[in-house]
């Protein structure tokens, strides 16, 4: 890159809704020639295609679920088929959300792309996301469906007992609404997608000729095969083993080992897999390394959003300069933190906190 160019590209990132011809007048330099510095940066892939889209390689875009969560639960023993006195809770939730949350709670830039309807949920959701830190500018509104919501009805010991999911508005993420941010996708050099999406947007999605590192989680061993036509992209897979299964053709009750799940997804092309294995701890596997660590010891008030958390933890610890067995511990206490919090991401979580907690652990298990 030339001096100028640079000086240009500089000019583009203070100013990328400036004209070319106020780009001149701030340089003192001529139109013509800052049409042909753009041209030329566009063309290195210093600038992505029209608006002066900046590349943002430390930010991290999600694509996925935004949902109203809304739980009841009884203060005293269940009866069915019946009024229960208890407290019913509201809160934020949806796996490409709580990730979200999570990653900026964490002290990381991050673009979340997501749907929500025109009501008054979709503007609740909204408000909590910006509380949170989380940039709103890419959710989408939808005039007809309604925002996305999961009622869950949890016993007096915290287990559930049923939940009705209204989800459908997901499915209108799809090719068309994603490729009008084509320029959001093509400014960052990581996606991480979760497999609420839809088929065909996942299949869309793995056929775009972009220079990023896919990630994904697979929710669910219903919905994890939905992945499977970007396995093959995917620089790192976060599943349970149900989830493992399921992508493999395997019938949940067949018994299979941890190793060899994790070497089925590297041999359908996944460079690296997290493979969550409850309170057994979490595998980590690629070509150059094998290593599982354990939970730590924890009381648990709930387990939604710890594995979001979890996968949250790891992708923030890729980022610092510790060894395999500190990141995995790292987003393994990431869990814990979440599964002895009320709600599904802690307001709390933080590097410091994280640490700090591993410390108390671990001071704990000596005495």
């Amino acid at each position: 890159m030339t001096e100028q160019e640079e000086r240009v590209l500089t000019a583009v990132k203070q100013s990328p809704l400036a004209t070319q011809q106020e780009i001149a007048d701030s340089l003192n330099m001529t139109r013509e020639s800052i049409a042909g510095h753009i041209m030329r940066l566009i063309r290195a892939g210093h600038i992505l295609g029209k608006g002066y889209i900046i590349p943002q390689p430390d930010t991290l875009l999600i694509i996925g679920g935004c949902n109203l969560d809304i739980n009841g639960s009884p203060i005293h023993s269940m009866k069915l088929a019946d009024s229960n006195p208890g407290i019913i809770q509201q809160s934020a939730g949806g796996v490409g959300r709580n990730i979200a949350e999570n990653i900026v709670r964490l002290n990381n830039q991050v673009h979340f792309l997501s749907i929500v309807g025109q009501d008054s949920s979709g503007d609740w959701l909204l408000e909590k996301n910006r509380q949170c830190g989380i940039n709103t500018q890419d959710i989408i509104r939808h005039p007809e469906f309604n925002t996305s919501s999961y009622l869950s009805i949890n016993d007096e010991k915290g287990q559930l007992v049923s939940a009705i999911a209204d989800m459908k508005i997901i499915d209108a993420l799809d090719s068309r609404r994603l490729e009008s941010k084509m320029p959001l996708l093509q400014s960052t050099n990581r996606i991480l997608i979760e497999a609420n999406l839809p088929s065909a947007s996942i299949e869309w999605l793995a056929k775009l000729s972009l220079n990023v590192e896919f990630y994904a989680d697979a929710v669910s061993a219903t919905k994890a095969s939905r992945l499977q036509p970007i396995l093959s992209r995917l620089s790192l897979l976060k599943v349970n083993r149900d989830e493992a299964k399921s992508l493999q053709g395997l019938s949940l009750d067949q018994p299979v080992t941890d190793d060899v799940l994790a070497d089925g997804l590297i041999n359908q092309g996944v460079k690296a897999v997290l493979l969550s294995l409850g309170s057994d701890g979490l595998l980590f596997k690629n070509a150059q390394n094998h290593l599982r660590v354990p939970v730590f010891s924890t009381k648990p008030i709930s387990d939604t959003g710890a594995g979001d958390a979890l996968f949250a933890g790891f992708i923030h610890a890729q980022s610092k300069e510790w060894d395999l067995q500190k990141k995995l511990e790292f987003a393994v206490a990431c869990a814990g933190v979440t599964l002895e919090c009320e709600q599904a991401n802690d307001p709390n979580i933080s590097e410091e906190t994280v640490l700090n907690w591993i410390k108390t652990k671990s001071t704990k298990a000596l005495l």
